[in-house]
């Protein structure tokens, strides 16, 4: 009288037993993604460290062009307001000042602009 009990029971516990394992799986599952995250922000915050680096160096090098030019900028400010010919000296320390200014253009010309390629994932 109570076989279709007793077999209820164990159909139900099966069905219980495959909903822990199903369950178990979804935990591994979750546990292996929050692993994998982390060391997706891990990499991504290394990169953005040496990514902050880069532009830093970049502006220090920016800021010292400025500067070089502002300097370069005096001088022949200086040249063109003295009267007269150029002696032969100051004729030098003009294709001096000309020389610097290339240099700097060049200097200027060669900071890389492209973005690095982000860490693979």
């Amino acid at each position: 009288m109570f076989d279709w009990l007793r077999k209820k029971d164990g159909d139900c516990l099966a069905v219980l037993e495959n909903v822990n394992n199903a369950l178990r799986e979804i935990k591994n599952l979750l546990s292996f993604s929050i692993t994998m995250e982390k060391n997706v922000m891990s990499k991504l915050t290394d990169w953005a460290a040496e990514e902050q680096a880069d532009l830093t160096a970049i502006s220090n090098t920016l800021d010292q062009v400025v500067t070089g030019i502002a300097a370069l900028d005096v001088l022949i400010t200086q040249f063109q307001n003295s009267p007269g010919t150029l002696a032969p000296g100051d004729q030098a320390a003009l294709d001096g000042i000309q020389a610097a200014s290339k240099a700097l253009v060049t200097k200027s010309a060669a900071i890389s602009v492209t973005p690095p390629v982000p860490p693979a994932v």
